[in-house]
């Protein structure tokens, strides 16, 4: 492996570094260049100059790595999709939900309860989740990413690109078939017998309906921020749902139905273990 030399500030060549390790300092550069705004389609603002000398490296060994700024661009997609795909889960989703379960065990014990229950956790998770989804710069950075498909010509780069995407977006639906098995489990429901895809399907659906309407926000805000009035869940008065909590409610209504086999005194020890897993504890100690 080729071995360069690092430049400090006042010019004196002092650091040994290998080819790789200037290539993982171009790319952390380049990645933190972008900021919180997320990146954008093809990089267009990127200048090799300036993540030259943010990585502390020397041009003429950026330059035996990468020929061009073109060959730097086809790694960076590769390096934005592999990084910003494995921080799209919401990690507070399931520690709202534990929260929100553990706060009203009155409702545990009859099939009526815990579907107000999780029909609460649907309204609140869910709009949750848009908003975090629009704000996050690391969804911004993979919508680019993805969208950089729509120009494939066919070249490895992209080639690669795609398949680092399609790795992080199946990590991704993993995480979430299993949260939402874990929440629909938890409160005694099943998928309907007549569905194949099991959760798998049901989290694709879900994720699809939040991220159709990110992508929506983008471009007409007023369709997606509106808030509608819909059923009740912990009282008997109408409350205010989120378009995107509206939208995985009726998936859930077409999927899911009442366990009949179901415990209902298997709650609150379901519960302190998921909250151990999620780094808390349970609110809910002693069954109703």
């Amino acid at each position: 492996m080729a071995v360069e030399y690092g430049e400090s500030l006042n010019g004196i060549r002092s650091t040994r570094m290998t080819s790789e390790q200037i290539r993982r300092r171009m790319l952390d550069a380049a990645i933190a260049s972008v900021g919180k705004g997320g990146m954008s389609l093809g990089f267009p603002g990127l200048q090799m100059d300036e993540v030259i000398t943010a990585a502390g490296v020397s041009r003429s060994s950026v330059y035996r790595i990468w020929h061009s700024k073109e060959m730097f661009v086809g790694d960076l997609l590769n390096e934005a999709a592999s990084r910003f795909s494995d921080e799209l889960s919401d990690d507070h989703a399931l520690r709202t939900a534990i929260d929100l379960i553990s706060s009203r065990p009155d409702l545990h014990s009859s099939e009526a309860g815990r579907l107000r229950l999780i029909r609460e956790a649907i309204r609140v998770v869910l709009e949750q989740n848009f908003y975090s989804t629009i704000d996050s710069a690391a969804w911004q950075s993979f919508l680019a990413t993805s969208a950089a498909l729509l120009v494939d010509d066919g070249n490895e780069a992209l080639r690669r690109v795609a398949e680092t995407l399609r790795q992080g977006s199946d990590r991704f639906i993993a995480q979430m078939a299993a949260f939402h098995e874990a929440l629909t489990c938890l409160l005694g429901f099943k998928l309907r017998d007549d569905f194949a895809g099991g959760y798998t399907l049901y989290a694709v659906l879900g994720s699809s309906i939040v991220e159709g309407l990110a992508v929506r926000h983008l471009s007409n805000p007023a369709v997606t921020d509106n808030f509608y009035v819909g059923p009740p869940t912990l009282t008997d008065e109408p409350t205010e749902w989120a378009p995107s909590a509206i939208g995985f409610l009726a998936i859930f209504d077409q999927f899911l139905v009442p366990d009949p086999d179901f415990d209902p005194s298997t709650i609150c020890s379901c519960l302190e273990e998921l909250g151990r897993t999620t780094g808390g504890r349970s609110a809910a100690v002693d069954a109703p």
